[in-house]
């Protein structure tokens, strides 16, 4: 197994050495993403020693963990997250493109309201984080989510503490839909994180480490600080 290990960071550093500069960055697969794209990540990660499930097409918390550990070994960033570079060092093939801006999760339906404020909230991805900001020159997560829901003609509180009092409460998982406010308790005691919910186990929000960013609610910092949603839709 070790020697299997080393023979594969032999050929990731080719790959890196022959392989083009130019870097899909915008695309990214994490926890909660299924399809051939993950079973190639899968099967990338066994073949080099570091999975040991089952090669499914699901990205679960296991392969994300398994993704840590190859990228912490080839000295990529260790955030679980496969990006071009990562997906180029398991597959040696570019990344592909997903097939949806926007999934929202099984059998659940994607109103008219909840698809263009998806897409607006999706427009300003990769907008820097800036605390107290309520623009596109730099968001907070509750002024991402005001300016988003407000850009649709819905006015929604500044903090995320009184948007968590907003709506409807929606107490099962299982039953959010895409659109939805999700709550997370991060910095302080009650809802002190806001980010809008896309479907298929991912919401949209301004992140302090990553700026407008998707994320999913299964990522072990999110379900351990999870406090519920709202439905303002």
């Amino acid at each position: 197994m070790l020697g299997k290990k080393i023979l594969f960071l032999l050929l990731f550093c080719l790959v890196l050495v022959f392989s083009p500069t130019a870097w899909a960055a915008e695309v990214q697969y994490t926890t909660g993403d299924a399809g051939p794209a993950v079973e190639q990540i899968q099967k990338g990660l066994k073949d080099a020693g570091f999975f040991g499930g089952q090669v499914d097409g699901k990205f679960t918390t296991l392969t994300r963990q398994a993704v840590i550990s190859f990228q912490k070994a080839v000295g990529l960033k260790a955030d679980g997250i496969v990006e071009a570079k990562t997906f180029k060092a398991l597959t040696g093939k570019p990344i592909p493109a997903k097939t949806a801006a926007i999934a929202p999760g099984k059998n659940q339906p994607l109103d008219k309201n909840a698809a263009g404020i998806l897409k607006t909230a999706m427009s300003y991805k990769g907008v820097k984080y800036r605390f107290g900001g309520a623009t596109p020159a730099g968001f907070d997560c509750s002024g991402f989510v005001m300016y988003v829901f407000n850009k649709h003609g819905i006015k929604l509180p500044r903090t995320a503490d009184i948007q968590f009092t907003v709506g409807k409460p929606i107490k099962n998982k299982k039953e959010l839909k895409p659109g939805d406010l999700v709550f997370f308790e991060t910095y302080e005691k009650g809802a002190s994180h806001v980010g809008i919910y896309q479907g298929n186990d991912k919401f949209v929000h301004a992140s302090s480490s990553r700026g407008v960013t998707l994320s999913g609610l299964s990522e072990d910092y999110y379900a351990k600080r999870y406090l519920g949603a709202r439905r303002v839709l």
